[in-house]
């Protein structure tokens, strides 16, 4: 007759569930998993699959137990799974700054549409260049390499007590946010240049001829040279959110490992 120990159904529930955590918790913060555009249950069912398949390939892993240690653990890998997906939500969020860095240039601030991301109002602009940067995301497969780093982080924090992020990690994942700023300048500095001239201009206009309406046709002058602009910056999207999607990749390592970006 064939018996199961406790001990052996313990340890069995830790292959499935540790990781199960660290999905979940990775598509609860990155970009694309976390759309609320994907039904809750959707999320849950891939979490699922997904822990399967990697719960069959861990070398190493922890029996689940009614104690502190269990906790502990259930911690550590949500938070594993948080700083991976926010590493390279942070990284994109660029797009989303440049956007609306370009948008109140060209006027278009006070414009404002719901993001389907993130579920709150945003300018014209921003949600124009944040569902670019997306959909960009997923044609290079992002989403398949972000789960692919997923894979390799049970190798550099293996599922084991007091084997979680440490505090160097969360650091750099703060200090990140000068490379956000620093990448959604760079993306929007073409289009502000532009603008910046058409600024020029229409102050130079006003000096030289008092007489227009300058009002009028500083906003309409201010809106076409931004979609102008736009429109030209638009090929250069491609090799941003590469590496943009680098930079996240980058982020999320040194998080893991406790190391500066």
């Amino acid at each position: 007759m064939l018996t199961v120990a406790g001990a052996d159904i313990a340890r069995w529930m830790g292959e499935f569930f540790w990781p199960f955590l660290r999905i979940l918790a990775l598509m609860a913060t990155a970009p694309g998993f976390s759309s609320p555009a994907i039904p809750a249950r959707a999320k849950v069912a891939l979490a699922l699959v997904i822990a399967m398949l990697i719960g069959a390939t861990l070398n190493q892993t922890m029996p689940v137990t009614m104690s502190w240690v269990t906790v502990e653990l259930a911690i550590e890998q949500v938070l594993v799974g948080v700083a991976i997906g926010f590493a390279m939500q942070l990284t994109l969020a660029a797009m989303a700054f440049a956007g609306e860095f370009v948008g109140v240039q060209m006027g278009f601030g006070f414009a404002s549409l719901l993001d389907i991301q993130t579920g709150f109002e945003v300018p014209v602009m921003s949600n124009f260049f944040s569902l670019t940067g997306l959909m960009l995301f997923l044609a290079l497969n992002g989403h398949l390499v972000l789960l692919g780093v997923l894979v390799k982080s049970f190798a550099v924090v293996p599922i084991a007590a007091n084997s979680g992020i440490s505090f160097a990690g969360w650091h750099a994942l703060a200090r990140a946010g000068v490379l956000l700023f620093q990448m959604g300048v760079w993306l929007a500095l073409p289009v502000i240049a532009v603008l910046l001239a058409a600024h020029l201009t229409v102050a130079v206009i006003s000096r030289v001829a008092p007489q227009f309406n300058i009002m009028s046709l500083g906003f309409s002058l201010f809106l076409w040279v931004g979609i102008a602009g736009v429109i030209a910056v638009v090929p250069f999207f491609i090799p941003a959110v590469e590496h943009m999607i680098e930079a996240g990749l980058t982020l999320g390592g040194a998080a893991l490992q406790g190391q500066s970006p």
